[in-house]
Parts: structure tokens; sequence; C-alpha cells
């Protein structure tokens, strides 16, 4: 049986491959995207890069910012363009390597749905983040309609069933989290929702990915 790294290696050998599907400026790209040239940060911290997408997209909007870009795929991390600084790192097992309030803006995009431990994550992020840093989140939302009927009819539901998963999530458990680790959810939202105007009817059970932007405090 793999282990977790393998799995998320073998995982991202595969979304290279179908880089041209995968990677586009919609759902949680889209989300982080507004937001960071929203907030403008000078110093950004790209949690889970990948292929350094996101920074990408965004960077050419942004007004002298620096990125650093982490993931504990290697493989992914080789292939990271848009960056100043790639930071190979396991943020579940070591942490993040930082000083103290050392960006003004975090991004980490369907990540803690892997990790163990993602209040120790949070605990992390918030300890990097500067006070009124911005923090761009997003999970897998098992609240949504589709996941709660397989749950009734007696499925796991598929963010549960994904073996790469150690995590499943809500809108409240993330705020609480975010509470725990000394930041509030200054936007709750949600993307991933079919029609996509469902998501302003109701993110908590229309979208299929929670996406928030919180605040240290």
């Amino acid at each position: 049986m793999p282990d977790l790294k393998t799995l998320n290696s073998q995982s991202w050998d595969d979304r290279l491959l179908a880089r041209a599907h995968t990677y586009q400026l919609r759902g949680r790209f889209e989300f982080a995207h507004n937001h960071i040239v929203k907030h403008q940060p000078k110093k950004w911290l790209d949690i889970g890069t990948g292929n350094g997408f996101l920074p990408q997209a965004t960077r050419g909007k942004l007004n002298g910012v620096y990125v650093t870009g982490t993931d504990f795929a290697e493989n992914a991390l080789e292939h990271a363009q848009g960056l100043d600084e790639k930071v190979h790192n396991d943020i579940d097992k070591d942490g993040l390597p930082f000083a103290n309030e050392s960006f003004d803006f975090v991004t980490c995009l369907e990540v803690l749905e892997h990790l163990v431990f993602p209040e120790h994550a949070l605990g992390e992020i918030s300890r990097v983040l500067e006070p009124g840093g911005k923090l761009a989140l997003t999970v897998p939302n098992i609240q949504h309609v589709e996941y709660l009927g397989q749950l009734v009819r007696g499925k796991v539901p598929g963010p549960a069933a994904d073996m790469r998963h150690m995590k499943v999530f809500t809108h409240k458990f993330v705020a609480k989290l975010f509470d725990q680790a000394g930041m509030k959810v200054i936007h709750p939202g949600g993307v991933d929702a079919s029609p996509e105007w469902f998501a302003k009817i109701s993110p908590k059970y229309l979208c299929k990915t929670i996406a928030v932007v919180g605040e240290k405090r």
C-alpha cells in the first residue's frame, strides 16, 4: 500500500499530464486570484503551490510582490513557475520554515484535507502572518447536498472516500479552526456550484468547495 506522499506525488503526475484541463482561472483559483488582486500583498506565501499556476496567473496584476511557494510533492515543485522562492516543505510534519510575521498574504488551496493535523497547520499559518494579514483557504465541503444525499443512501461521500484525504470540513468547522488559530473569517463563501449562481444562494449546501478569507487578529 503506497504512503500518503506517494499517492499525492502520483496525483501530481496525473495532473501535470492533464495541465490544460486542470489549471484554469476558475473555481478556487479564480476565488484566490480575485482576493489577492484586491489586497495587493507584498509578501505572499502559496502553500501547496503545485506547478505555480496561481502565482503565474496573478503576479502580473500585483506591484512589487515577492512570492514564496511551498509543496511536499517534489515532482510538482520542480515544475513550479512564477515564484521568487521554492521551498520543499511538509507542513503537517514540520510546520513552516519561516520566521514569525513573515507574510502579509497566504494562500492554501485544497491542502488542509490532506493533513492529519490541520489545526497545527493553521496555527503555523497564523504564526507567519503579520497582524491583519490575510489567508485565502479552500477545502472540500462535506455538507454539500450531493454528499449529504450519498450519506443518506449509505454511501461514503466523495471527499471522505478519497484515500488521500485525512479530514473533512464544514463551514462551521472551518470557522472554529480559524478562531482557535487566532484568525477570523472575514469573507465566507464557496465555489464549484452548478450552476455557478447557486453559490449566492447557499455556499453551505450548494457549493462543493468551501472558499473563505480569514484575517489574523
